[in-house]
């Protein structure tokens, strides 16, 4: 057993190092290229600290790569974020939890030297509690955007990525608790190696394909999708999308793409392929957000309507509340809407 562990965990670690260089080359200059090359050597890190009788200069694993081996998880959950966001950026609460999970890996280190167990048990409590939230945030995340990414090679790709955390996420929580005391570990050893390993090598894999790119550079920068001319057994649907497009039927709240499918009587596949194909969008929620945006500009350029409140108009175009429909315009315009408001106001005044 222990010889199968150090075949598979060195080989995940090679592929985790030559993961980590291909994307710092590739994709530095974007958060998801940084954000996977983080993830990768703090993968390395895990893979050493887990692995006993292993020192660094003279020092165990464990005290020299702590931070980095402890914040796997969150860089975990950071990463996958970004492949459910094409404008991905990191704000305060993400922060906030990085530095919770900061705080929860001092106390387990402080209890180290001081052998104070109350400190460690509140510590690891506080990990454990950051690591399950982090959990259900990205199962609710699976849950919310299973409909909405237009490139089915990159909606499987991520469900695959993202279910793979999540349970190997669970399993070594499960390990680490109940399992380690019980005399497992020369089989969990092996089975935790086994699973990084294959992650990784589906990693590798997915980013060595021409649609690679994607995992890490999103919207123009990776090209965008270059809308086709649309063959003529597209062009009767995509008329008939227009219209309804033009009827402003993207201002229905709650609107999805099965929704929009069943407006248009043509199967959902289908319409997917026309927005990503000929109209160059990679999301539905970008869809939407391109005619609502442009909706919204020009009401919010409407001299008598400029006492509207921006709720208002937000509600009108239909988001439910105030917040989405603020960083949606922002990321398309540089301007919060009463900014623009103001902008253009004055200067038509």
């Amino acid at each position: 057993m222990e010889t199968l562990d150090d075949v598979l965990r060195y080989g995940c670690m090679s592929l985790l190092l030559w993961l980590a260089v291909l994307v710092i080359r590739d994709f530095c200059g974007h958060i998801r290229g940084r954000l996977g090359a983080v993830l990768a050597i703090s993968n390395i890190a895990y893979l050493l600290c887990s692995k006993s009788a292993i020192t660094i200069f003279g020092l165990e694993t464990d005290i020299v790569l702590f931070p980095l081996c402890f914040m796997n998880g969150v860089f975990a959950w950071l990463f996958c974020l970004s492949q459910f966001d094409d404008h991905f950026e990191l704000k305060s609460w993400h922060w906030l939890v990085l530095g919770v999970k900061l705080l929860a890996g001092g106390m387990i280190a402080i209890s180290h030297f001081r052998a104070d167990e109350p400190l460690n048990v509140a510590g690891n409590i506080l990990s454990g509690a950051i690591v399950i939230g982090t959990l259900l945030h990205l199962v609710y995340m699976i849950w919310q955007g299973r409909a909405d990414d237009l490139m089915r090679t990159r909606m499987k790709f991520r469900s695959i990525f993202v279910i793979s955390v999540v349970v190997i996420s669970l399993g070594i929580m499960i390990a680490e608790v109940w399992l380690l005391d019980m005399g497992w570990k020369r089989y969990l050893l092996p089975l935790q190696s086994a699973s990084f390993f294959c992650i990784t090598f589906f990693v590798l894999w997915r980013i060595s394909g021409p649609e690679g790119i994607d995992l890490f550079v999103f919207g123009d920068a990776a090209g965008g999708e270059t809308p086709k001319a649309a063959p003529r057994e597209d062009r009767y649907d995509l008329k008939a999308l227009e219209a309804l497009v033009a009827s402003e039927a993207y201002l229905e709240p709650g609107l999805t793409i099965s929704v929009l499918a069943d407006k248009l009587k043509m199967p959902e596949h289908r319409l997917r392929r026309l927005i990503n194909q000929h109209l160059g969008f990679r999301n539905f929620s970008d869809f939407l957000n391109h005619h609502r945006i442009t909706a919204a500009q020009e009401r919010l350029a409407d001299t008598d309507a400029r006492h509207v409140p921006v709720l208002t108009i937000a509600m009108d175009l239909g988001y439910g509340s105030l917040g989405p429909f603020n960083r949606a315009f922002k990321e398309r315009t540089g301007l919060t809407p009463s900014e623009y408001r103001r902008n253009v106001l004055s200067g038509a005044a």
